[in-house]
């Protein structure tokens, strides 16, 4: 199991300060999934997996901590699909970070899956996201794109606000 303490830091639009773990992506379509154990008790704390490009282009899935509104400190634990690129509609094109995409409920042992796809017609990395509470029943999730350019690598993080601990019992890659 690998135990990461989450970092005050993040990566967002023009922060890019928090670590990321990287690892190579096997060619073609493929899924990457890990089993995390991880309570945030603070707004903000998040921990999970990605599928990386560079800081400003990556396709994330997260357990997050929400801050509620006069919530009293109190937080939404939620599972988090995002992504960050740029949006190619304009000229020359600009940053764009997506609003998230919740899915499954977020639990303390939860499992998390991202599968890619090269849409070749389009020339697209497609990316969907699901979760589980047990491994064997998946919520799925929507489904993002971005311009296909470099490879993506698998990566794992755990930011945003200090005082939480991700657990990650394993990380396996199965190719389609």
């Amino acid at each position: 199991m690998l135990s990461w303490s989450t970092q005050n830091a993040e990566l967002f639009r023009d922060t890019n300060t928090a670590s990321v773990l990287l690892r190579d992506a096997p060619e073609g379509d493929y899924t990457v999934e890990a089993k995390l154990r991880f309570a945030p008790a603070q707004g903000n704390q998040q921990a999970g997996i990605l599928l990386y490009e560079n800081d400003d282009r990556y396709f994330k899935l997260a357990h997050s901590a929400l801050p509620l509104s006069r919530g009293d400190g109190a937080v939404l634990r939620t599972s988090e699909f995002a992504k960050e690129g740029e949006r190619p509609t304009t000229t020359p094109p600009v940053s764009d970070a997506n609003g998230a995409m919740f899915g499954g409920p977020a639990a303390e042992t939860m499992w998390l899956r991202l599968s890619y796809h090269h849409d070749t017609a389009n020339d697209e990395s497609e990316v969907r996201a699901a979760t589980s509470g047990d491994g064997e029943h998946w919520v799925r999730n929507g489904v993002w794109t971005l311009p296909a350019k470099d490879p993506l690598r698998i990566g794992l993080f755990s930011m945003n606000t200090a005082g939480a601990v991700a657990g990650f019992d394993y990380v396996r890659t199965y190719r389609h």
